[in-house]
């Protein structure tokens, strides 16, 4: 209880200087002061290490702080990051990077090829014990080398010279480079890792267009232009300061006082009404996160298709995202609108119209065996959360009304609930959702292979694994998207899962700011914000 009264004492104290000692609120912070953006930050960041950072409040000041070979555009695409260039193997196995001869450490040191093998040593390195280190999996060695059993200069990343890095993998993965923009990737600076100064702004030494001036746990995290970045003359905002708060209530009062410029959220209960009010200043975008009930397929009754058919049919999706009221879009596929080169599949009754879907989800319950007479009795599992309880109350609802299913509802606290997700025999149906790492469809497909530690529902085709290898060996991008296609049409034949909806992020802009973009990943690096100019 100290700790939290200190941490709310550091942020109404920060607070106070920003609307000013007479108590009136600074209308717009960006008018006055055109060199600072206030941004939320949803919660406090986990670690500023980027070889331990596994949260998006990490991950939002870290993309900041850092660059890595490749970035993300300000739309969400790949571009040149330290790398000026790359070059990939006719068979996809070794990427060679060329890196700018200006790029600098924000102390003026140079960044070498080598910061970059001993930041990937490091994360490989066990003793690290590196969250998100799966990602440079498909590194030569990396599953060895995290293992123990490979010494850490056997990875396959090695510095040619000063500026020639190249990367081998073990087999070729399309996902690469979007997992290069990552924090996992990103490289790290010898003294900074030798102190472990990650969170200490007197010693901290970035790559990235901004350097840590100001870091207190619950309090704002301030960051400053770094003059060495190798781009810096275009980066138009002098300061960016991350707000930690949790509360989209607490966010949206602050903007309306002029105290954030940058939402990380906006209450569901207001939205409608921002709508009206302020449709310049909503952002609202299809995100890169499916939530869906995952079914028990290693038992009866679930191991049964046509039943697994019949109760995803069954679930009004579009009457579900009007329910919860967030401006999330119905799901009749895994993979979410947006990701590059992918050429999404859905369920082909997505074109029926409701009264048939019905109409044909009875008929499959019925050749399953069940009937308003002899119905189907099953526990669904979601944990504690708003949402999910009117996920679960309105599912079950609809399974009972249409099919005439009796459910039982299991809610469990969120730890509890993890380790019941890896006990099949403790549920049957249960909620999920999965946001993507990367802006790649391999990040959905993937949990869903056999054997896969992320995959609930215990969902085991050889020729479903056998098109995602295919996909993931394929140099040609058509031939990769067709596999992915196909890959993604057979898991929704099969019904493993019923996918209920796609997330959207939700975000609120000051007028005057620029370069806040939609994407996918809900990725917004500061370096492309800019304040526009009044006449």
């Amino acid at each position: 209880m100290k700790t939290a009264a200190c941490t709310l004492l550091q942020l109404l104290t920060f607070l106070a200087l920003v609307v000013g000692c007479d108590g009136s609120s600074n209308s717009s912070s960006i008018s006055e002061s055109t060199a600072i953006v206030y941004r939320g930050n949803g919660g406090d960041p986990g670690s500023l290490d980027p070889a331990l950072a596994e949260d998006v409040h990490a991950f939002n000041i870290l993309t900041d702080l850092y660059e890595g070979l490749v970035a993300e555009s300000a739309t969400g695409e790949i571009v040149k990051g330290v790398a000026e260039s790359w070059t990939i193997s006719d068979d996809g196995l070794i990427y060679t990077f060329t890196l700018r001869g200006d790029a600098r450490w924000s102390n003026g040191d140079p960044v070498t090829s080598l910061d970059f093998v001993n930041a990937f040593r490091r994360v490989a390195n066990p003793g690290t014990a590196s969250v998100y280190g799966f990602l440079l999996e498909p590194i030569l060695h990396f599953a060895d080398v995290q293992n123990g059993s490979l010494p850490a200069d056997q990875l396959g990343v090695a510095a040619v010279n000063e500026r020639i890095l190249e990367i081998r993998l073990v087999e070729p993965s399309p996902q690469v480079l979007a997992v290069l923009a990552m924090p996992i990737a990103f490289p790290t600076h010898e003294s900074t890792v030798a102190k472990h100064a990650f969170a200490d702004p007197d010693t901290f030494v970035g790559n990235g267009a901004y350097s840590l001036i100001a870091y207190n746990i619950g309090g704002p995290t301030r960051l400053r232009r770094n003059p060495m970045y190798w781009d810096a003359g275009s980066v138009a905002v002098e300061e960016i300061v991350y707000l930690p708060i949790v509360d989209p209530g607490t966010e949206l009062n602050m903007y309306r006082a002029g105290e954030l410029d940058i939402t990380n959220s906006i209450p569901t209960e207001h939205i409608g009404l921002l709508r009206e009010n302020r449709p310049d200043e909503v952002r609202i975008a299809p995100s890169l996160a499916l939530y869906y009930l995952a079914f028990d397929l290693t038992e009866p009754p679930l191991d049964n298709s046509a039943l697994r058919q019949a109760l995803t049919m069954a679930v009004n999706r579009e009457q579900l995202v009007s329910l919860i009221g967030r401006g999330e879009r119905p799901a009749f596929g895994i993979v979410p609108h947006g990701v590059p080169g992918h050429v999404g599949s859905e369920f082909a009754w997505r074109a029926f119209s409701v009264d048939e879907r019905l109409r044909r989800a009875r008929a499959l319950y019925r050749d399953a065996g069940y009937s308003k007479n002899s119905p189907l009795a099953i526990k669904y599992t979601y944990d504690a959360g708003d949402i999910h309880e009117k996920v679960a109350l309105a599912v079950s609802g609809m399974w009972h009304d249409i099919l005439g299913v009796e459910v039982t509802l299991e809610k469990r606290e969120w730890q509890y609930f993890l380790q019941t997700r890896d006990n099949r025999a403790e549920w049957q149906v249960m909620r999920f959702a999965w946001f993507g790492d990367y802006n790649h469809a391999s990040t959905f497909t993937n949990i869903f292979r056999s054997g896969d530690p992320q995959n609930l529902s215990a969902y085991a085709n050889p020729e479903y694994d056998r098109l995602l290898a295919a996909a993931s060996s394929e140099t040609d991008l058509a031939s990769r998207a067709a596999h992915m296609t196909r890959a993604e049409s057979l898991l929704l034949a099969d019904y493993p899962i019923a996918p209920l909806y796609f997330f959207v992020s939700k975000h609120l802009v000051r007028p005057g700011i620029e370069g806040f973009e939609n994407n996918a990943l809900d990725r917004h690096p500061s370096k492309y914000l800019f304040l526009e100019q009044k006449p």
